[in-house]
């Protein structure tokens, strides 16, 4: 091999397709395994990730939990913009998330959803982003993409799994679906080689173990360096759910209660879904 060649195949900007590519900003997802298959170790910031998934309540929240729950302690917004259900407040109390941390942003028509997406990532106010279209795109999932990268919120987009054979701007793709009891994770696109065998998580389980580590480390120690500059950002949009309607109140309510609630919580007592929290 040419010295000049070897020079240029070991320059640390240089990545190449069987590796995994290098990521200096991305938020732990709190499961090991995971994270050994994530560029850069964790969730990665001011990127899109979509979430595939055909099934509500499989665990696709909790896979998200110890990286929400890290940065709503941290002092950072959590944005929800248009959740299929109303979230039930007390699951996230109990999860170590205050309610409070947490914006439900809805819109009745589509173009309004991404219209109020694309401003939330723009606005860079919040640590993390979850979005749920009715429809997609090219378009306009490219100008999500654009948008996430302007910011350094986590970015996460739900869509069914019918959306994993057309093509996508988004670098992280994720296919999700029930094996027993844990959650099925198929890693099909990302910044670096083929991931051939998919993981399969105890979304659960591992979701409790964090709440339970984070309890016992708060006390010994401070916010990460990185994380301080977050306390004194302000959110740039309402969190009532929607703004002046029912379920705003339903949603005040929620945080009422959740203020008197600190324990893991049983099951939502309205029935039905509950974004899979309780």
């Amino acid at each position: 091999m040419k010295p000049v060649l070897a020079e240029l195949l070991h320059n640390p900007l240089l990545w190449l397709g069987d590796r995994l590519a290098r990521a200096d900003d991305a938020v732990a997802s709190g499961f090991a395994g995971l994270d050994r298959e994530l560029p850069g170790g964790g969730w990665p910031k001011a990127a899109l990730t979509e979430l595939l998934a055909d099934e509500e309540g499989i665990g696709e929240l909790r896979l998200l939990l110890p990286a929400l729950r890290r940065l709503a302690q941290a002092g950072e917004w959590i944005a929800l913009v248009a959740p299929p259900h109303i979230p039930y407040a007390p699951a996230f109390a109990g999860w170590g998330i205050d309610p409070t941390r947490v914006i439900v942003i809805e819109a009745g028509e589509d173009r309004q959803r991404w219209w109020a997406a694309e401003q939330v990532l723009r606005s860079n106010s919040s640590g993390a982003f979850l979005f749920w279209p009715k429809t997609l795109g090219d378009q306009r999932v490219r100008r999500l993409q654009l948008a996430a990268q302007e910011g350094k919120a986590l970015a996460f987009l739900f869509a069914t799994t019918a959306r994993a054979a057309q093509p996508s701007p988004a670098p992280l793709r994720i296919r999700l679906s029930l094996s027993g009891n844990r959650l099925r994770v198929d890693i099909f696109k990302r910044r670096g080689s083929v991931v051939s065998t998919p993981l399969l998580l105890d979304v659960a389980a591992g979701a409790s173990a964090n709440v339970q580590s984070d309890r016992i480390l708060s006390a010994v120690r401070p916010l990460m360096k990185l994380d301080r500059t977050a306390v004194s950002r302000s959110a740039s949009f309402h969190r009532h759910y929607p703004v002046g309607g029912p379920q705003a109140r339903i949603w005040n309510r929620a945080l009422a209660r959740a203020d008197e609630v600190r324990r893991v919580p049983g099951p939502d007592p309205r029935g039905g879904h509950a974004l899979d929290l309780p």
